[in-house]
């Protein structure tokens, strides 16, 4: 299992490439509990994929939970980590989905769907790309996962990591740019305002520098040697972990998003691995950073008509609820 992070990435949506959410199946759900009542472990890897804050848990509202000590360990540590997306009936009839829906005991075994799965498979196809956590032979009989789920969600979830390391590496990097900029440009402006008393400063601090030997090309190769030394291991690191990043993706079998998605699916799909929630006017920004340019108006008119997004205080919306015992 893969070291476990303290906290969600600090800004997850700044990596460029599309993350991958995990959509749950109800099997996988209870077979993770069973073993954790068994095994007495506390960790699991539900809670785990959401908090690496790159790979959020998804369940379509289709499931029961079993009872005792699976029930309580279900609703006390795992489904919370989860949310629950409702469906409209027109989201069963997407590709994919059709083909779990097809039910006919004429047909061979291999061809024969599973109407109860078609809610997890329309969730995965209305949230992709995304990959199927699940037990069910049905997914794999159509090439949409694997009966083996646990090596997959344990790469999903070693994988979320390193993106979400990724993605606070990138962003500390982004801010000290920005800092040096300011700094750049706030001495451009004291240069522009006082420029003799700037030719001033410069020429003590350059005699001051020559004096001290901090100018002489020795020294300057030997500090750059320095530097490399440092930053060596580092991008020897960066590099294995981009290269294991590309062998996890690879070996997982991953939901494609569909090539003209509707305003639906956008919203939702961005909703759900933004981290937060978002005005319609804030969504719309966000999808055309990404070559998507829907008017705001349209996409609160298709979030309000779909039981999928949640409106809050504020005119903010999100994708799907926190899972309560009601349910």
């Amino acid at each position: 299992m893969p070291a476990r992070r303290s906290g969600p990435a600090l800004f997850p949506m700044v990596l460029p490439r599309t993350m991958l959410l995990p959509v749950l199946d109800t099997c996988a759900l209870l077979a993770e509990a069973c073993y954790l009542v068994k095994h007495g472990r506390q960790h699991d890897k539900v809670t785990g994929l959401a908090g690496t804050g790159r790979a959020n848990p998804y369940v379509a509202a289709h499931y029961q939970v079993s009872e005792g000590e699976v029930r309580a360990l279900l609703w006390q540590q795992i489904l919370p980590a989860t949310r629950v997306v409702h469906l409209e009936i027109r989201d069963h009839l997407a590709p994919q989905t059709k083909h779990i829906l097809r039910f006919d005991a004429h047909l061979e075994p291999r061809h024969r769907g599973d109407p109860d799965d078609a809610p997890t498979m329309a969730l995965a196809e209305f949230l992709a790309p995304c990959v199927i956590i699940t037990q069910d032979s049905v997914f794999s009989r159509f090439g949409l996962a694997v009966i083996d789920w646990i090596p997959a969600a344990q790469g999903l979830l070693r994988m979320a990591g390193l993106e979400a390391g990724a993605a606070d590496a990138l962003l500390l990097i982004d801010l000290a740019m920005n800092l040096l900029g300011a700094g750049i440009r706030v001495m451009a402006d004291l240069v522009a305002r006082h420029p003799m008393l700037s030719a001033a400063v410069l020429g003590s601090a350059l005699w001051f520098c020559q004096r001290q030997g901090y100018l002489r090309g020795p020294d300057w190769c030997r500090r750059g040697e320095r530097l490399w030394e440092i930053a060596e291991p580092m991008i020897e690191k960066s590099g294995a972990a981009m290269l294991e990043h590309q062998r996890i993706r690879a070996s997982l079998i991953v939901v494609a998003p569909p090539a003209y998605p509707t305003h639906e699916q956008l919203a939702a799909r961005h909703l759900a691995r933004c981290g937060r929630r978002l005005t319609a006017a804030e969504l719309r920004d966000a999808l055309a950073v990404r070559g998507h340019h829907v008017s705001a108006a349209a996409l609160k008119r298709a979030m309000t008509c779909h039981h999928a997004f949640v409106r809050a205080p504020g005119d903010l919306w999100t994708v799907g609820t926190a899972l309560r015992r009601t349910l």
